[in-house]
C-alpha cells in the first residue's frame, strides 16, 4: 500500500495564489535576436522577436544619416517570411549627440519639445519610426536598463531617472506623431540593483515624476506597457511581476501592458562553454528554468515573454556569456527543446492558475477539452506529486522526454505518481532553480494534485 510505504511523509496540498487568462489574439512568446538563426527561431515557433536598433549605427557621424543598413535586411525578411512580429529596441546615443561620446550618454537637446530641430532623439526617432511603419514595425521599446547605475553592472543609460522620463516622453510624442498604430514600451528593468542599492523601485520613482507632468494624462502616460528583466531564480518570476504590477496600480495603471521581454538561466556548467562566474547552473537547470518561468509569467498575467536569447553569436570560449538556446557552434541546447515545448503546449490556454506553498508549484493550464500540469518541488529533498485520475498518465520531463508514471490504488482512488525530483543546491543559499519540472496534460478539467515530501507529522494546510 502506497500509504504504507509513505508513512513518514508530509503531505501537503498546494494552495491557489494566482489565475490569469491570457490575450492569445496577439503574440506571446518570442525571442531576443531570432534573426541570427532564422532556421531554428521557426522551428522553435516563436512570434515576435526583439531586435537592437543602434541609434549610434544609423547616424554614426551627424543628425542627417540615416542608414537603414544599420539593421540587416536579411533579419527582417526571416521574420517576415516565418510570420514573426519584430519589437525594436531603441539605443545607444552617438558620439556627436553628446557631450561624453558615450553610446549611454543623455542625448544634448533631449529638454527641448520633440518637434524643436535640436532635440536630436526626438528627431531621430521621428524618423525611424516613419521609415518602419512602412515597413510593419509599430512596436518600440525605449532604451534598456536605466536603472544600473555607474559602477554597479553593464551601464546602458547614464542619466538619471529625471532624464529617462525625458527620453520616454519624447520618444512618445516623436513616435506617435507618425504612427497613430505605434505601441510604445518602457525600458525592461532589473530590480535587483535597486534593492541591492537601498533604493525604491525605479518604476515607482519613474511614475512618480510623470505623474507630476500637466499634460500626461491627455498622452497616455508617455508609455503603453513596462517591461522586466528576471535571471536565474525560478521564485523571483512571480514575487517580481506582481511588485511591478502593484506599483502600477498605485497610480491606476494596472491596464497597462508588462512584458517579460528577457528572462533565462545561464548554463554556466554547459562541458562546451564553461565560465566561472555565480550561478554555476546545469543545461538541465537552464531548461527547467524556461518552463518554470514561463509557466510563472503566464499565471502571473503578463502579456509577452521573451527569452534572452536565441544564439550565443559573437562568442569567446572562456570570457563571453553563453545564454543562447543555441551555441556558437550551433547545437542545440536542452532549454530550446524546453522553449519549444512550452511554445506548443502552453499556447490558448484559457486560464492559468499558480498553486504553491514552501514546498512545491504547480500550474494548471486550461483548455476548452484538456488540462496541462507543471509542477516542480522547490526543496532540496525529494518527494512525489499524486495526480487523481482514472487512466494512463504520461508524464515529460522540460527536454520533453516522456514516460509512464505508476498507477496505483489510494482509498480506493487511482492515482499516479509522479516523482519530485530535489532542486540542485548550487553556489547560492537558496533554491535558484526548482527541482525538475514534470509536465502532464490530460482531457478534462483539473484534478486534485497533492505533493507528499519527507518532513515530520503534519496536517493537511
Amino acid at each position: 500500500m502506497l500509504r504504507n510505504v509513505l508513512v513518514f511523509l508530509l503531505v501537503l496540498l498546494l494552495n491557489v495564489v494566482s489565475i490569469s487568462a491570457q490575450d492569445w489574439s496577439q503574440p506571446v512568446f518570442g525571442i531576443v535576436e531570432a534573426g541570427a538563426r532564422p532556421a531554428e527561431a521557426a522551428q522553435l515557433g516563436v512570434e515576435w522577436e526583439r531586435l537592437t536598433f543602434h541609434w549610434n549605427y544609423f547616424q554614426p557621424n551627424s543628425p542627417q544619416d540615416f542608414d537603414s543598413a544599420a539593421i540587416s535586411g536579411a533579419a527582417l525578411d526571416s521574420a517576415r517570411a516565418a510570420n514573426r512580429q519584430v519589437v525594436g529596441m531603441i539605443k545607444g546615443t552617438p558620439a556627436w549627440a553628446s557631450s561624453s561620446g558615450s553610446p549611454a550618454a543623455v542625448p544634448n537637446g533631449i529638454e527641448l519639445p520633440y518637434d524643436d530641430p535640436n532635440n536630436h532623439f526626438a528627431q531621430f526617432v521621428t524618423q525611424l519610426v516613419q521609415f518602419y511603419s512602412e515597413r510593419g514595425i509599430h512596436h518600440w521599446i525605449i532604451w534598456n536598463e536605466p536603472d544600473i547605475r555607474p559602477g554597479e553592472g553593464a551601464l546602458e543609460f547614464e542619466g538619471e531617472v529625471e532624464h529617462y522620463f525625458l527620453m520616454l516622453k519624447t520618444a512618445y510624442l516623436a513616435a506617435q506623431s507618425v504612427d497613430p498604430n505605434v505601441h510604445i514600451q518602457m525600458a525592461g528593468l532589473s530590480w535587483w540593483y535597486d534593492s541591492e542599492h537601498g533604493r525604491e523601485p525605479y518604476l515607482l520613482r519613474l511614475l512618480r515624476l510623470i505623474d507630476t507632468d500637466p499634460e500626461a494624462r491627455q498622452n497616455n502616460w508617455y508609455f503603453d506597457g513596462i517591461s522586466v528583466h528576471i535571471y536565474f531564480t525560478t521564485s523571483s518570476v512571480p514575487i517580481l511581476l506582481d511588485a511591478h504590477r502593484q506599483i502600477l496600480s498605485q497610480f491606476g495603471l494596472q491596464h497597462k501592458e508588462i512584458w517579460l521581454d528577457e528572462y533565462n538561466a545561464s548554463p554556466r556548467r554547459d562541458p562546451v562553454t564553461p565560465i566561472g562566474a555565480p550561478f554555476q547552473l546545469s543545461l538541465e537547470q537552464q531548461a527547467d528554468f524556461i518552463v518554470q518561468a514561463s509557466a510563472l509569467a503566464l499565471a502571473s498575467g503578463v502579456d509577452r515573454l521573451a527569452v534572452y536569447k536565441l544564439f550565443d553569436n559573437d562568442f569567446i570560449p572562456g570570457q563571453s556569456e553563453a545564454w543562447g538556446l543555441v551555441r556558437h557552434d550551433g547545437s542545440l541546447r536542452p532549454a530550446f527543446s524546453a522553449y519549444q515545448q512550452v511554445i506548443s503546449e502552453f499556447s490558448g490556454a484559457q486560464s492559468v492558475r499558480r498553486y504553491s506553498n514552501e514546498q512545491a508549484t504547480l500550474i494548471t493550464l486550461q483548455f476548452s477539452n484538456r488540462t496541462t500540469y507543471v509542477m516542480w518541488n522547490d526543496t532540496y529533498t525529494t518527494g512525489q506529486f499524486l495526480l487523481y485520475t482514472g487512466g494512463t498518465v504520461t508524464v515529460a520531463d522540460a527536454a520533453g522526454q516522456e514516460w509512464t508514471a505508476e498507477m496505483v490504488n489510494e482509498n480506493g482512488a487511482n492515482v499516479a505518481v509522479i516523482d519530485a525530483p530535489a532542486a540542485e543546491q548550487v553556489d547560492m543559499s537558496w533554491v535558484v532553480v526548482g527541482g525538475a519540472v514534470r509536465i502532464v496534460t490530460l482531457s478534462g478539467s483539473p484534478r486534485t494534485v497533492i505533493f507528499r515530501a519527507e518532513a515530520g507529522t503534519l496536517a493537511l494546510n
